[in-house]
């Protein structure tokens, strides 16, 4: 089989640079979304799933917010109240850095009592992306938890 010769001579090197281009397509993919997150892996079902879980009785609330973004990482405070609204008396708070979809990255964040009823960690995260803190405030009318995402 020869290649065609004169006028039709472009239409099978066209062809050939379409391909060539389709490949180079899907090697910019590929590497895109290997450098991004791996989706969901081991511990995010669990998470995603339990975090539509409602309480059966009147519970502590727990409140998150950011207090101060800067170069040196974010600032959270937590506080904990009670059903009717008052501060509720905390005997331990804990809480881990991750990303919402997956355990693999998963740090502890210390928080330490910064004033009556509050609560303060720095958290710094790690590298780019979607970040949220999960806490947990253990009181004596029980445990609350929640998140923020950063």
């Amino acid at each position: 089989m020869s290649l065609p010769r004169g006028r039709d001579a472009w239409i099978p090197w066209a062809l050939a640079a379409g391909f060539v281009v389709f490949l180079m397509g899907g090697v910019a993919l590929s590497v895109i979304a290997v450098r991004s997150d791996p989706g969901l892996v081991s511990g995010a079902p669990q998470r995603l799933a339990g975090s539509s879980i409602l309480p059966m009785a009147p519970a502590p609330v727990l409140e998150l917010q950011v207090s101060r973004r800067g170069a040196d990482g974010i600032v959270i405070e937590a506080r904990l109240r009670d059903p009717e609204g008052r501060p509720a008396l905390v005997q331990a708070v804990s809480g881990t850095l991750r990303r919402p979809t997956h355990a693999r990255d998963d740090r502890p964040v210390t928080f330490e009592l910064a004033s009556q009823g509050v609560w303060r960690a720095m958290v710094t995260p790690p590298g780019d992306g979607i970040w949220e803190i999960a806490v947990q405030a253990q009181s004596v009318g029980g445990i609350a938890s929640g998140s923020l995402r950063l």
